[in-house]
């Protein structure tokens, strides 16, 4: 005879329980957890950093410096490599965490000063030197006699080059990085952009003689480093774009950037005329021209870069 079949037993998924659903969804720990847990990474490698630059008095004299409104190479780059160094930990720790590689979030190391970085730079050099012959068409800029020669200035223009390529990436991490990715990941590519931007700009305002007009500037260029991220999948065509225009403003120009002065520049350049047109003390970012060659900019970029087609396993 047959034996009795064996009752079947449903096996019962127990729902997520309401904890679980705060802290996690399909894709495991939710955006807005990952993000928490990078600031407070963050401002932990940071504040490590900072103790340890102040107890070592060559450093912590270069970064006193620095306090006044007017830079030097040597303190950008006591500054920028101290906060990419706790940039980077603190995404390379998330990175391990998410199991992910560290170049998805924004600098791939393949890519690294590739083809996109040194359009970006021609790009960058290119909007700075047309906003500054705009201006000096409309007889607000003068270019004045050179304030270095010889060896000087062959040292502050390699000087101030690498200091601002340093000055990209870390702006362009920070703001367009990491808390892009996460962040974009929970509420949108865009809506992330205008927060990040928003951010970015405010973070201006802290600066020396910015104003509210240079900040908004600011938070423009944001969304035009975010196109090109969106477009290309990298930072590295914005970080050469922001190195090149702010070594031009600041380097070649010799006019303030963001409300800074700059210790070693090309020349002994002023702006004169009204404020709309130049910017005055805050620099060509405060000028009615910046507005107008960002939007240029944003549209140029998008026509020259169109977007990428989506394929079955990407999000459009």
């Amino acid at each position: 005879m047959d034996s009795p079949a064996t009752p079947q037993t449903l096996s019962v998924v127990p729902a997520p329980s309401a904890t679980n659903k705060v802290f996690f969804n399909s894709g495991g720990l939710r955006a807005g957890w990952r993000f928490a847990m990078f600031i407070v990474l963050l401002v932990a490698f940071e504040s490590v950093i900072r103790q340890v630059l102040k107890h070592i008095p060559f450093f912590y004299r270069i970064l006193k410096s620095g306090q006044g409104g007017v830079l030097s190479p040597e303190y950008e780059y006591v500054f920028e490599i101290a906060t990419i160094a706790g940039l980077f930990l603190a995404a390379a720790v998330m990175a391990k965490i998410e199991k992910r590689r560290f170049g998805v979030y924004g600098l791939p190391w393949s890519g690294a000063f590739g083809k996109l970085f040194w359009q970006g730079a021609i790009a960058g050099l290119a909007f700075e030197a047309i906003e500054i012959l705009v201006i000096y068409a409309f007889h607000g800029y003068s270019f004045g006699g050179f304030a270095l020669t010889g060896m000087n200035l062959m040292n502050y223009a390699i000087a101030w080059a690498l200091a601002f390529v340093l000055v990209g990436i870390f702006e362009e991490f920070a703001f367009r990085g990491y808390t892009q990715f996460t962040l974009g990941e929970g509420i949108g590519f865009w809506p992330s952009a205008v927060v990040l931007s928003a951010l970015f700009g405010a973070a201006h305002l802290g600066n020396p003689r910015e104003d509210w007009v240079g900040a908004l500037s600011v938070v423009l260029f944001g969304l035009f480093a975010c196109l090109t991220l969106r477009r290309t999948g990298s930072l590295w065509f914005a970080v050469g774009f922001h190195a090149a225009a702010d070594y031009a403003e600041t380097f070649i120009f010799s006019v303030p950037d963001s409300g800074m002065l700059a210790r070693g520049h090309l020349l002994n350049a002023s702006f004169h005329g009204p404020r709309w047109l130049t910017g005055g003390a805050v620099g060509p970012e405060a000028s009615v021209v910046d507005f107008i060659l960002c939007g240029l900019a944003l549209v140029l970029f998008s026509r020259l870069y169109p977007a990428r087609k989506a394929t079955a396993s990407s999000v459009a």
